[in-house]
């Protein structure tokens, strides 16, 4: 009988793993190109750069504040849920770290193409509006699936608002909802979904070192088409698997070859720096600190969940005494 070694996944059980690939392939899947950066493919060592200032962390979190089933007298079932999203930024500028423009949206998302009317909810002195949002998808996962692009393109529009002010934008997860395709913008990605590259050259990556990163390869898809590279930012123990620890990293091919690769050694240099802590954070290390550290900020600023539950419940309740009387 073969002998089976087993690597552990570092994230705790009730997470998602951070390295999804079902199988490698032997050649690439789609329009790769491995050899853009015009280097040989194997480990590039990190460069001793002065951090440039400021560096912003972009990102956002969701919450569902209650599920519900809109009726329209249609005899069709529509899925919905009243929603809250924040997302906001943190500002890096030498020792000093601030949370900046910090964003909070209320929705009701209904599926089926239903849109509602919108509500106001008071708690205490505290009003709560919330915007209607309709998606055309029918299936009791369509609403989160709207509410998560109602995130999404908000993180990607304060990226976009504030590029022009940093050296760098690291905005947590890929850059599809970006429309600029030429600012200084990193997409870190820390769950690995499709390794992109073939098995030869996706081996490169439980070979890296600690801030040691892949050469670009470019991915072309016709439009999102942009330069990808994975980073190593953590030291994987004995028992985890090869490839833990590792992020992969995008830009939007519009920023030209020359300013990737400039980004990329930039985000060899610095980012390992910034490596979330497992005694802080279960997602360790490719949470990044500052990641982490503005989504426990957005979360507070989301307010108490149980009290804005208690207040659509008020509001659903007397609208249902009114229509039986």
């Amino acid at each position: 009988m073969k002998l089976v070694r087993l690597r552990l996944d570092p994230w705790p059980g009730d997470y998602d793993g951070p390295f999804q690939v079902e199988e490698l392939e032997e050649a690439a899947v789609g329009e790769i190109d491995p050899e853009v950066e015009g280097i040989t493919w194997a480990a590039v060592q990190p460069k001793q750069i002065e951090r440039p200032q400021p560096l912003f962390f972009v990102d956002g979190v969701r919450r569902i504040e209650a599920r519900v089933i809109a009726d329209d007298d249609s005899g069709r079932i529509v899925h919905g849920l009243f929603g809250s999203v924040a997302s906001g930024m943190v500002r890096i500028e030498r020792l000093k770290a601030v949370f900046e423009d910090i964003r909070i949206r209320r929705y009701i998302v209904l599926g089926s193409g239903l849109a509602a009317e919108p509500e106001v909810m008071r708690i205490g002195n505290t009003e709560l509006a919330f915007t209607p949002y309709s998606v055309a998808e029918t299936g009791p996962a369509a609403p989160l699936l709207g509410m998560q692009n109602l995130m999404r393109t908000e993180e990607a529009s304060i990226a976009q608002d504030h590029a022009n002010e940093a050296a760098c934008v690291f905005a947590d997860g890929p850059l599809t909802y970006f429309a600029a395709v030429k600012q200084r913008t990193v997409g870190v990605i820390k769950r690995l979904f499709k390794a992109y590259l073939s098995a030869a050259h996706f081996a490169l990556v439980s070979r890296l070192a600690p801030a040691e990163r892949t050469p670009l390869f470019a991915i072309i898809d016709g439009k999102y088409d942009r330069f990808s590279w994975y980073l190593r930012v953590g030291v994987p123990r004995l028992m985890d698997h090869d490839v833990a620890g590792v992020l992969r990293m995008e830009v939007r091919t519009g920023v030209g070859l020359e300013t990737a690769v400039e980004l990329a050694n930039l985000s060899a240099s610095c980012i390992p720096a910034f490596a979330g802590d497992s005694t802080r954070d279960p997602r360790a290390p490719q949470n990044l600190l500052p990641i982490g550290a503005l989504e426990q900020e957005l979360r507070h600023r989301l307010g108490d969940s149980i009290a804005i539950r208690r207040a659509i419940e008020r509001v659903l309740f007397e609208r249902s005494v009114l229509k039986e009387n």
